[in-house]
């Protein structure tokens, strides 16, 4: 072994901070950089934000929900309340005696977010220290409250106290609910026309009676807070053509604090901190300003390729990927998945997410058509069939190939079929009067 000094030369890859810094901006999304601005200022006091949000000539989305709409409209309050404020309100103009309201408020406190009791009889009996009779007794109660169906113990009870107080009363309606309600979602008809002793036709009608019904009766109480999305880009139909433009104003405006600044060069120490905070916010706005290039580079060759999508209301998608995109652009694919990630667009179809805008194409021998164009047709065409004698896959497939001269496998068919939650053809089935068991 000899030991010495020797000389070396070595290629390395070095990410360093400013890069990455780079990178993540580049896959935030609008509101995720300008959280990330607003941090990043409290920690650099030379950094200086200017919203110029209110300065974009862009038409702006509306900061209402279409429910907060709805009540505009019809000057109605808003109720905040939650389920449990909403079912104790209820208590005020009932007779209880003390144990009842005691016992009713341990289990309106015990509902969960759906409007369940999520504990056994037993549990609740043993917690009260009652009766599973006096239990019943207040359970039936808080039962008979708004909205209908709280208070139950399974799904099968939450719908059966729906049916009830709705009056829908078909004969077998009840029995089917608490007995065969699997049965009923797997679509087994003729086993439960068979055990009830009815027709295809009374189980269909069950079948859409508990499509009305609430399953989670507590979830209108339960609202997620609302997320604002603003598109980063906007593609805008001019003389038959289509302009991409970066909403760049929606990010507030970088700039350094020069009065701040000339107040820390007063010694050495201070004015190294200054150097350094002053080179960080450079960097940002380098990566501030190649994030903006890069989405917009990304963003043109998106509107150049679907053209006829944005041009025509009838147009579809074309087949794009983020390898074609790459290539054009000639930067790494995993830029491009970054540049479109989070990233929404203000388009003649609506704001639509610019990942939503990429489609494989259908199969190898159908270059132009893309598998979104596909999902349409086949979606207008399940739509458009007589729903007492559906489609099959193999049927989809032979009026493709005769119609449109789309060439795809009955695979493919299901495929697409499933990821837009199209039922098969025997659960697309629908029943006439004439139809009875065999």
């Amino acid at each position: 072994m000899e030991l010495g000094l020797f000389q070396k030369q070595t290629l390395n890859l070095v990410m360093t901070h400013e890069l990455r810094q780079a990178i993540h901006l580049l896959q935030y999304s609008t509101l995720d950089v300008r959280s990330y601005l607003e941090e990043l200022a409290l920690e650099n006091p030379l950094l200086e934000l200017k919203n110029t949000y209110q300065k974009d000539n862009h038409p702006k989305l509306s900061s209402k929900t279409s429910d907060e709409k709805h009540q505009a409209l019809e000057n109605t309050p808003n109720a905040n309340g939650t389920l449990k404020e909403y079912v104790n309100q209820q208590l005020v103009d009932l007779s209880l005696t003390p144990s009842q309201t005691k016992r009713l408020a341990f289990l309106i406190e015990s509902l969960n977010e759906d409007g369940y009791l999520p504990e056994s009889t037993v549990f609740y009996c043993n917690w009260l220290g009652c009766s599973e009779e006096e239990l019943q007794e207040v359970v039936q109660i808080l039962q008979s409250l708004e909205p209908a169906g709280v208070g139950a113990f399974s799904l099968a009870e939450c719908l059966y106290l729906q049916v009830i107080r709705q009056h829908l009363d078909h004969p077998v309606t009840r029995a089917v609910i608490l007995n065969d309600l699997e049965k009923v979602a797997a679509r087994k008809w003729k086993q439960l026309a068979k055990t009830y002793g009815v027709t295809m036709l009374d189980i269909q009608e069950i079948y859409d009676v508990i499509r009305t019904l609430q399953p989670r009766p507590g979830a209108s109480f339960y609202t997620n807070p609302t997320v604002y999305i603003e598109p980063d880009v906007h593609f805008t139909l001019f003389n038959g053509e289509i302009l991409v433009s970066a909403s760049s104003t929606i990010v507030p405006t970088v700039e350094i604090n020069n009065e701040y600044k000339e107040l820390l060069q007063f010694d050495q120490q201070t004015r190294r901190y200054c150097i350094e905070k002053e080179q960080q916010i450079e960097w940002l706005l380098t990566s501030l300003k190649q994030r903006e290039k890069t989405i917009l580079q990304v963003a043109e060759v998106i509107s150049f390729i679907q053209a006829p999508y944005f041009l025509s209301k009838k147009g579809q998608l074309q087949p794009m990927t983020l390898q074609m995109i790459a290539t054009e652009l000639d930067i790494h694919e995993s830029t491009v998945s970054r540049a479109t990630a989070n990233k929404y667009a203000q388009t003649p179809r609506g704001l639509l997410e610019l990942k939503s805008l990429f489609t494989a194409r259908a199969s190898a021998v159908n270059d132009g058509i893309s598998n979104a164009s596909v999902k349409a047709l086949l979606k207008q065409m399940i739509e458009s069939e007589n729903k007492e004698k559906p489609l099959s896959d193999q049927q989809i497939v032979e009026l493709l190939k005769n119609n449109e001269g789309i060439s795809l496998s009955r695979r493919v068919i299901a495929k697409y079929r499933d990821e837009l939650g199209i039922l098969s053809s025997v659960k697309r089935k629908r029943y006439d009067d004439h139809e009875r068991i065999g």
